[in-house]
């Protein structure tokens, strides 16, 4: 099993298949499974032993247990505070070619773009939150903002004006100031 590294220290649990023939290491930049598609991350960690994975689950429970506390982190659904739950790992497809690994500087950048753009929405319908990043997902289908706020938030017409200018699955994710 490894560990698989996004932008924002995101992280997540991922397997090889066993007639892949595969031969990854730490460090390493790997197409895997994501939701609804494809992404590009970092290979963290190449041998976690089932200890490390309780630890991993363990600190996940109580991040989530931190969001929770928080008056209105998350929202609606939108992936913003998540129950203590089971880690599934995901597929490992190959490793990233160069080609792949270039379009990274150009996505960093329509990420940027996109978060300027949503903060932008964000005052001018004067919602109480402060977007602080965007993630594309590698394959486009899905557009993450993180922010933060004091407070639950109702999003749902901020969403529907992004998802019109992208054209993809927008997902709102509260982190801690």
């Amino acid at each position: 099993l490894y560990v698989v590294e996004f932008k924002a220290g995101r992280n997540d649990l991922f397997y090889v298949a066993e007639n892949s023939g595969m031969s990854l290491k730490t460090g390493d930049l790997v197409i895997v499974e994501a939701d609804r598609g494809r992404d590009l991350g970092k290979i963290t960690n190449d041998s976690i032993t089932p200890q490390q994975i309780q630890a991993m689950q363990a600190q996940q429970a109580e991040i989530a247990a931190i969001q929770a506390q928080q008056d209105g982190s998350g929202g609606g659904g939108s992936g913003g505070h998540r129950a203590p739950k089971e880690i599934h790992p995901k597929r490992i497809f190959r490793l990233a070619q160069a080609s792949e690994i270039a379009l990274q500087a150009v996505k960093g950048q329509d990420e940027i773009k996109a978060m300027m753009v949503c903060q932008t929405k964000v005052r001018q319908k004067r919602l109480p939150m402060e977007v602080v990043d965007a993630e594309y997902q590698w394959d486009r289908r899905k557009l993450t903002f993180y922010f933060v706020a004091e407070r639950r938030i109702d999003f749902r017409e901020l969403v529907r004006d992004l998802f019109k200018i992208y054209k993809t699955r927008i997902w709102m994710y509260a982190v801690s100031p």
